[in-house]
């Protein structure tokens, strides 16, 4: 627990210092230590990780110098390799080959059009309040089990007005994935369906009761719970690449959790994010909550909002805004084997929108007897 308690406070050190992209002029590998509170253990480390540094700083410079719709930044992860970023995205997308889809049926709703559906949906300004505060996963590939978490501690607080701060860690550890369905499970990847059903049958507890110890990327032993403060009935799976659907759910049911290629998101700043490219091909990897959608006058550009789980210094405090095609762009996911669906299942999948987040997603149906 101590750990945590240090690891925490070193993210919100961070947060209150870490430079915005017009900052970085002069800006060193020894200011970025200082400021992140980073550690090394030898001297050798520390040149290693101050070359990778210095490439991205050349990058993120370069970036920002083209004047595009959104900005790169120096964040925790600007010392890391692509190895070590790769971990964080264990979370993957629907289970097609071996997983039996356990999802309820769609509820019949009228289809508002896009003229009839609100201008923008922000579930951040909720009030009573429906979010947590944004988590930080580590170096666990527990995307999925963070983005299923946040989804049940929404819903909740949609349907009794209660927010509760759910265990991230039960999920993490406890959540059985016996067809490697996006991963082998825990840190090393699994889905945002496998962790509604196993909730649907046993129940969820609070952060406080089982809090989070995956930081350092070791999933933990199980060790269930006797005090489930929330039960799932189960969960909704919308049509796949659906743009309508989706802008439907979120304007009238709730948040979404939704898969994504987050490949290149490491350094995103701020601003609306336009930077997967279906010509390059798409990986979907990484399991995020989709809480929103709007429109930024001065890009004149349409977003969605996605919460994501790589705390609260990653880009606009813990989201990223994402740019919405009116006509969304759709290619193939060339490697779906990398954890995007079962063991067996097909060898490329049809995914649309900005880095595939319309391909699968879907809610979580809270039992609230």
């Amino acid at each position: 627990m101590k750990a945590i308690i240090v690891a925490a406070l070193l993210v919100a050190s961070a947060v209150a210092s870490h430079p915005r992209a017009h900052q970085l002029e002069g800006y060193t590998f020894e200011k970025y230590v200082a400021d992140f509170g980073k550690k090394y253990n030898s001297a050798a480390e520390f040149a290693r990780r101050k070359v990778l540094f210095n490439k991205k700083l050349v990058d993120v410079k370069a970036h920002n110098a083209a004047g595009l719709s959104w900005k790169k930044g120096i964040n925790h992860m600007a010392d890391w390799t692509e190895e070590e970023f790769k971990r964080l995205n264990g979370g993957r997308s629907r289970a097609m080959g071996h997983l039996a889809d356990k999802s309820l049926q769609l509820p019949h709703v009228p289809k508002k059009t896009l003229a009839q559906l609100p201008p923008a949906v922000d579930y951040r300004n909720s009030i009573p309040s429906v979010l947590t505060a944004v988590k930080d996963q580590g170096m666990c590939g527990s995307c999925w089990a963070h983005g299923s978490t946040e989804q049940m501690e929404t819903f909740w607080a949609l349907a009794t007005n209660e927010l509760f701060v759910l265990s991230q860690q039960q999920v993490t550890a406890c959540a059985p994935n016996p067809d490697q369905c996006g991963g082998t499970g825990g840190c090393m990847g699994s889905t945002a369906e496998l962790a509604f059903q196993y909730v649907a049958s046993a129940g969820l507890t609070q952060e406080w009761e089982y809090p989070y110890t995956a930081y350092n990327g070791t999933t933990g032993v199980c060790d269930g719970t006797s005090d489930p403060k929330i039960k799932l009935t189960g969960y909704v799976k919308l049509t796949s690449n659906s743009q309508d659907d989706v802008l439907n759910t979120l304007a009238t049911v709730g948040p979404l959790a939704i898969n994504v290629d987050a490949s290149t998101w490491s350094d995103y700043e701020s601003g609306i994010f336009s930077g997967c490219n279906y010509a390059n091909n798409i990986s979907i990897d990484h399991v995020v909550q989709l809480v929103g959608y709007g429109h930024d006058d001065d890009l004149n550009l349409d977003y969605w909002i996605v919460r994501n789980s790589w705390s609260p210094i990653y880009g606009e405090s813990g989201f990223i805004r994402v740019l919405r095609q009116a006509t969304p762009e759709c290619g193939w996911d060339v490697d779906p084997q990398d954890g995007y669906g079962c063991q067996g299942g097909p060898a490329q999948l049809w995914v649309c929108g900005m880095c595939g987040l319309l391909g699968d997603t879907s809610y979580p149906v809270v039992n609230t007897n």
